[in-house]
């Protein structure tokens, strides 16, 4: 079952990152703003199954409380892509953005499963 699991998530994040590759070299979001929403939903595919991958290979399962830090940090990494790119990031913005990050991991830590 780990063999299965672990072959289907690194297969995953490897679809998902050769789909970015495709995208970022086939297309430009300038013309169309659905390329980027596109993007951003590959890169969130691609960053959870890497995720799951890693901590599979570290770990030998997935737990819930690790389930939530992949989830939260890849949010977390996305909206920051997303600000960054849009050039609407300012330090403060920056500064909100990792308490809000370091809070949620925090109270992921601690929560009873």
């Amino acid at each position: 079952m780990l063999k299965r699991n672990l072959k289907h998530s690194g297969f995953t994040a490897l679809a998902s990152f050769l789909a970015l590759a495709i995208l970022m070299s086939s297309t430009s979001p300038v013309n169309n703003i659905i390329y980027t929403a596109l993007f951003f939903g590959l890169a969130l595919v691609f960053l959870v199954s890497l995720g799951y991958f890693i901590v599979r290979l570290q770990t030998g399962e997935i737990s819930p409380k690790n389930r939530y830090r992949i989830i939260v940090l890849t949010v977390i990494f996305l909206v920051l892509v997303m600000f960054r790119s849009a050039r609407s990031l300012s330090w403060v913005d920056g500064v909100i953005l990792v308490l809000i990050s370091f809070g949620l991991v925090f109270y992921i830590s601690k929560r009873s499963y």
